[in-house]
């Protein structure tokens, strides 16, 4: 994936340009000091990740943002010293926040989350088809196809990662898994365990987009590959990263219809 750094201090853009190099799959495409350097280089390049600072003289890390095409942007990573900013950074959809001086496992975290969400928009084009024809779907009764009323949802889950409170956005989850009193969210390559119950996750999520298929398994509709049926009338759903999920029998007629709906 292709990195666009943007710092207005010189050493800070060094240790990050450090970091980035040693992380697989990574390519500096270039480096800014300024706000509107960063809009030239997005203009110019093909940029899919941007580490960027909050705090420059001029147009700041916010304006930057703002600045950002609103068809398939740049993924945002901001980095700066100062975490009071952390809550806006994510009103405005970046990603991650890391504090300064970086670290480079934070960095690297961040990274393999950005690697994620663009994987995730390899698919986009199908996910949009799904959308529509879900929201055109009308649930279907019966006491074996549990349904629910399509909605909006929230479009951010609050989550902790160690010491620090994450703000993903719904579209980048994968599917949810309930653990006892924990509940598992799947982001890409990464897991993120949150004492709750899957049932207020449910609750707070598209369900248009979103739909249970099994008492403990909550699944993005967008990340399906494909229903496989299995021996003894069994059904596990393949997702686009090769996880199979195993149907509950509960759940699959309505499963199949949404999917069909494709």
């Amino acid at each position: 994936m292709n990195v666009l750094i943007v710092d207005d201090e010189p050493l800070a853009r060094k240790r990050l340009r450090q970091f980035v190099s040693d992380y697989p799959g990574a390519k500096l495409i270039a480096e800014c000091s300024s706000g509107q350097l960063a809009i030239d280089a997005v203009r110019t390049h093909q940029v899919d990740v941007i580490l960027l600072d909050v705090q420059m003289a001029g147009m700041d890390g916010f304006a930057v943002v703002r600045a950002l095409p609103t068809e398939a942007p740049p993924v945002v990573i901001f980095v700066t010293a100062h975490d009071a900013h952390a809550l806006r950074a994510f009103e405005v959809a970046a990603i991650d926040f890391v504090t300064k001086p970086v670290r480079r496992e934070r960095l690297h975290a961040a990274l393999d989350r950005a690697r994620g969400v663009l994987a995730s928009r390899e698919s986009a084009a199908a996910g949009e088809r799904l959308q529509r024809m879900l929201l055109a779907l009308r649930p279907e009764g019966g006491s074996e196809q549990p349904s629910r009323t399509a909605g909006t949802g929230a479009e951010r889950l609050q989550v902790r990662d160690g010491d620090n409170t994450l703000f993903l956005a719904t579209r980048d989850v994968d599917w949810l898994e309930a653990d006892g009193p924990i509940v598992r969210v799947h982001v890409g390559q990464s897991i993120y365990k949150v004492r709750d119950t899957l049932s207020r996750f449910e609750e707070s999520l598209d369900n248009a987009r979103f739909v249970r298929i099994h008492r403990s398994i909550v699944v993005n509709l967008d990340v399906v590959r494909h229903l496989q049926p299995w021996f003894g009338g069994d059904a596990f759903l393949v997702l686009r990263d090769g996880q199979r999920l195993k149907v509950s029998r509960t759940y699959r007629a309505l499963l199949r219809a949404r999917l069909n709906a494709i």
